[in-house]
């Protein structure tokens, strides 16, 4: 996703009311490629709602891919969203930025609801 980065508010259909915040974001060289970022969502009286940790990278296995979870204000993964491409690959294949945000927004509901882990939550 370092090109062009996309509109996380896209993304994640964050309500107008509703802020977006970044905590942070990590990268990390080859072998491992990638870049990953951690933001919260707080609802109209400043209350978290949910945190999302969005990623765009190659793993250990060589294997390129994009993707968002979203942890509930209790830590829980409630949605997440992943594509087997990097985020510029994604981009070109949907032919702009806007359409590759919509490709990504599409959301499957985790099987288990195992608590978000102390590393995800202290970035």
């Amino acid at each position: 996703m370092l090109f062009q980065p996309p509109v996380f508010e896209t993304i994640f259909r964050i309500p107008v009311e509703h802020r977006l915040v970044i905590r942070g974001s990590r990268s990390r060289g080859a072998p491992l490629d990638g870049v990953r970022w951690y933001h919260d969502e707080f609802d109209a009286t400043g209350a978290l709602v949910a945190r999302y940790e969005t990623y765009d990278e190659t793993d250990a296995a060589g294997e390129a891919r994009c993707g968002w979870r979203r942890y509930d204000a209790a830590g829980r993964v409630a949605a997440r969203h992943e594509v087997g491409m990097r985020w510029s690959a994604l981009v070109t294949l949907k032919q702009s930025r806007r359409n590759a945000e919509i490709a990504l927004q599409r959301a499957g509901i985790p099987s288990s609801s195992a608590p978000l882990s102390r590393r995800v939550l202290a970035a």
